[in-house]
């Protein structure tokens, strides 16, 4: 929590900025390649390279801004470990910001091919069809969504991360013999959460990642849909890749101050 005392605020935020838009980069990047190029990769290998790019992220940002990337940490540390208040808002706009200026780039280095996969597909945006080229960038509902199932289990799945991130950084455990390599525990622990529950629900752990791309989406045609889906019902679906994450991480942290480190 110290580690980033001697940086200023815009120091911070920048490294913020910086690393959840790597995250982006990464992370989206693999899903435009393979939606759009012959290069295809399997749920293992996206998950792998979700994994690394956090752990590349902390790495980067750890000795700055004590690496949140996400607006559901910043929140759990202000409730929990006394983080700045003054610093919250100016975090969480940061990684929402990273988010939407990293998809930004990834559009443009894959624009060609995704303007001729919307004409060999005859895909309108702001349509049904435009859907599937705009879940590259966000989450969306699954074929089988029910609201109330997929909220629960992104808060059971969020409980469970904060958890092991917690476990993970804490200093009275034997990983601290190893400190250098926490950023790759974690990364490790991401990639494991999208593989093994990846299939059954999409999986989602930090807000930022979601709307920073689906406000982008709804500025260059997508409008309206990009936030609300095919319909409006879908609108409480983008709510739960805000408000789950948030919830969950916090009840999972309460339970770890309580329960675990008390």
């Amino acid at each position: 929590m110290n580690i980033c005392s001697k940086k200023n605020i815009l120091q911070q935020c920048i490294a913020e900025f910086l690393g959840t838009g790597l995250i982006i980069f990464f992370g989206v990047g693999c899903l435009a390649a393979s939606k759009l190029t012959n290069f295809h990769f399997n749920k293992y290998e996206m998950s792998i390279i979700w994994g690394f790019s956090v752990a590349l992220s902390i790495y980067l940002s750890i000795s700055i801004s004590g690496a949140h990337l996400n607006p559901a940490i910043t929140i759990f540390f202000w409730l929990f470990y006394k983080f700045n208040k003054k610093k919250v808002i100016p975090y969480i706009i940061s990684q929402i910001s990273g988010a939407f200026f990293f998809t930004i780039l990834i559009y443009y280095i894959y624009h060609n091919l995704l303007i001729s996969f919307e004409h060999k597909y005859n895909i309108t945006r702001g349509t049904k069809e435009s859907l599937q080229l705009a879940s590259i960038f966000c989450v969306y509902p699954q074929k089988n969504y029910i609201l109330i199932r997929n909220f629960i289990l992104e808060i059971i799945i969020s409980i469970f991360f904060i958890i092991a991130l917690m476990i993970i950084n804490d200093k009275k455990n034997f990983f601290v013999i190893q400190k250098k390599f926490n950023p790759c525990l974690i990364g490790i622990l991401v990639a494991i959460i999208n593989i093994s529950l990846g299939s059954l629900n999409n999986i989602i752990l930090n807000p930022a990642h979601d709307l920073g791309p689906r406000i982008f989406l709804s500025l260059i045609g997508w409008g309206k849909i990009a936030f609300t889906g095919v319909n409006n019902s879908y609108f409480s679906y983008f709510l739960t890749s805000i408000i789950a994450p948030i919830s969950g991480i916090n009840l999972g942290g309460w339970i770890y101050k309580k329960f675990i480190n008390n």
